[in-house]
């Protein structure tokens, strides 16, 4: 994803800091008269999908500790392109088999997006996914623990909910936190949104004729 601003401050040069699990880079930029450093992480860039079981019927999110948030997140699938030259497409059906165990059908890139450009360099490319066979445990890999979580129906601003209860109420709902989480499952919400309205008023239309 190119960025499209070219005036202004620019970075002259870079000095690694820390090389982990993530490695940190010492940034060096220039904005007219003044000089300043950032402290940047440099990491593999990212994929994501909301994946969809078009046999079950379901959306299938992921459960995972995050030691960020110290505890449990639901999430979308997602995965790192760890594979020198590895494409988007390939790193996310690996991922998907290596976290939910399910084989990809059909895929449909949505969205590329910086995931905090105020700190790191990493672009996420989310995709909407849909699987029908599941082909291996899944679970994650190393010292990952991957639970596959089903839901039922998408809310608005990325609220999940999982079956009705007896009363048919959709509950309990489940707030999505991260950013990847919130902007696949809004963009899916907002185009059925579209699709709806796009059918009310084709049928709206074919009653006036």
């Amino acid at each position: 994803m190119e960025n499209t601003v070219k005036e202004g401050a620019k970075v002259v040069d870079k000095k690694p800091l820390y090389e982990g699990y993530f490695k940190m880079l010492e940034y060096k930029v220039e904005d007219e008269d003044k000089v300043y450093t950032r402290e940047i992480y440099e990491r593999p860039n990212g994929v994501a999908a909301i994946v969809y079981d078009t046999k079950k019927e379901k959306y299938l999110f992921v459960k995972q500790f995050r030691a960020a948030v110290e505890g449990d997140m639901v999430e979308i699938v997602a995965g790192s392109l760890d594979i020198e030259g590895e494409k988007p497409e390939e790193a996310l059906k690996r991922e998907i088999i290596e976290e939910m165990g399910y084989k990809v059908d059909h895929m449909n890139h949505l969205k590329d997006f910086y995931v905090s450009p105020g700190a790191s360099t990493e672009i996420c490319s989310i995709f909407y996914v849909e699987v029908s066979e599941k082909i291996s445990d899944g679970g994650g890999v190393g010292n990952e623990k991957i639970e596959v979580v089903e839901v039922d129906k998408l809310g608005p601003m990325g609220t999940l909910f999982w079956e009705p209860d007896e009363d048919g109420n959709m509950m309990p709902p489940y707030q999505l936190i991260d950013v990847k989480s919130i902007v696949a499952v809004s963009m899916i919400e907002v185009d059925r949104i579209i699709g709806d309205m796009a059918n009310v008023l084709t049928q709206a239309k074919m009653r006036s004729l």
